[in-house]
């Protein structure tokens, strides 16, 4: 879809990926790139060292859970001349360092660098909201894909081709999502939903999660 911006981990990051979002979805891309594609890789990092005067930045602080989080973005417009990939206008580089806290003192420390390729022009998104997008990319990955692939054992699933694996990758899908906004333990939640196993069905008539939620809420007290 126009204006949409697709994100993906590295294990993405080909060339006929670029190919099929940008072409055939007509939607932007912005991809990680680490060492299974290393000549993109030594690229983008010499374009952002020899730009260094001219990158645009953003800066993100978060402070919860025990820790500081500090995310730095650099960000140069590139060709796909350059990078010998099709589609890709903008290069990025996102240093992250988190701080652990304990009892106001810093008892540990660790840095990341990660690099981005993506398909929008520079001045298309201003560093604020890409920096905000390889978050969110990551919100997903936690919120949606590990408990998918750990706790519900997604990927040793055999029901995994054809039509059966995709109503089964739906039905985690939508698992994932409820069980992620609970307010309550798993347990409490998983309890309730077994004794009124009509709540979830009526998930498939609802047009949005919060619809669903307040027909919910009427339970949480009488099942508690």
């Amino acid at each position: 879809m126009p204006g949409t911006v697709l994100t993906f981990d590295a294990l993405h990051a080909v060339k006929k990926t670029i190919e099929l979002a940008v072409v055939e979805k007509q939607a932007d891309v912005l991809i990680c790139v680490k060492d299974n594609a290393p000549e993109l890789r030594q690229r983008i990092e010499k374009h952002l060292d020899r730009n260094a005067g001219t990158l645009t930045r953003a800066q993100t602080v978060n402070q919860g859970h025990g820790r500081i989080e500090t995310r730095n973005l650099e960000m140069a417009p590139i060709l796909p001349s350059q990078t010998g990939w099709p589609h890709t206008h903008v290069v990025c580089r996102v240093m992250r360092e988190r701080q652990l806290i304990r009892r106001g003192e810093v008892t540990g420390a660790s840095q990341e660098t990660v690099l981005y390729v993506g398909s929008f022009a520079a001045d298309a998104h201003s560093p604020e909201r890409v920096l905000g997008l390889t978050r969110g990319h990551w919100t997903i990955e936690n919120c949606l894909h590990h408990p998918k692939d750990r706790s519900m054992d997604e990927d040793r699933n055999r029901a995994s081709a054809g039509k059966s694996g995709r109503v089964m990758c739906c039905l985690r899908s939508i698992a994932a999502l409820v069980l992620g906004r609970a307010r309550e333990s798993l347990s409490v939640v998983q309890r309730r939903l077994s004794r009124r196993v009509h709540l979830l069905l009526g998930l498939f008539s609802c047009t949005s999660v919060a619809e669903w939620e307040r027909r919910y809420e009427p339970y949480k007290l009488k099942l508690a």
